[in-house]
């Protein structure tokens, strides 16, 4: 479960990243651009038991995406900004814990997270550059997991580092038992997984325009 949660995580942190950097350009009509998030960047999970705490670490890789984006302002709306997340690409240090969240996500009969980017709000002084410093960005997301599917506000802090470079990081909390997924337990129902969960971004995106 925390693998789906973890990959949904790292699909909105793409989505995220694409919709900040379209958004980034000055142009009024609908564009289309390439995004990559580089080597170094990281997303995670973290959740709670009634006996301990776990971290676990997505291991999902992605290719480069081409997403569309028409601006006003510091809104942005998008086209074609979808992820498929594989459900098994979860490492949490533990194979037990690995196990039992795949069958609670129910990865065999869903083996993938769909995540769509739909809008972001961020300041439009920040996308001209103006920004020196780290800046709110908000996005609607769609997540559909275990064939449930939910639109959530993320909230997320940006900096422009470089020439169509920047950083994302963030976190949210997520609720298992509103996509229809039984938080695990183990030994019997003597450790039980509390229901929210939380995750982390720390991502490092660049951006490719299409000519």
């Amino acid at each position: 479960m925390f693998k789906r949660y973890t990959k949904q995580l790292h699909h909105f942190l793409w989505l995220l990243g694409c919709l900040f950097l379209l958004s980034y350009s000055h142009a009024p009509y609908a564009e289309k651009r390439r995004f990559q998030i580089q080597e170094g960047s990281r997303l995670y999970l973290k959740g709670t038991s009634n006996v301990n705490a776990f971290s676990c670490d997505c291991q999902d890789q992605f290719d480069g995406k081409v997403v569309e984006i028409d601006r006003k302002g510091g809104y942005a709306k998008f086209r074609n900004a979808e992820l498929w997340l594989r459900s098994r690409k979860f490492d949490c240090k533990n194979r037990k814990i690995d196990q039992d969240m795949q069958k609670a996500l129910k990865a065999d009969q869903y083996p993938h997270i769909k995540l769509t980017l739909i809008d972001t709000w961020q300041n439009a002084k920040c996308l001209d550059g103006s920004c020196k410093d780290w800046f709110d960005v908000q996005a609607n997301v769609s997540i559909t997991i275990t064939n449930v599917t939910k639109t959530m506000s993320i909230p997320a802090k940006a900096m422009v580092t470089g020439s169509n470079q920047f950083l994302l990081r963030g976190e949210s909390a997520l609720q298992m038992s509103a996509f229809g997924i039984e938080p695990p337990e183990a030994m019997f129902g003597m450790i039980k997984v509390n229901d929210w969960i939380s995750f982390h971004f720390d991502l490092n995106v660049m951006v490719e325009d299409i000519q």
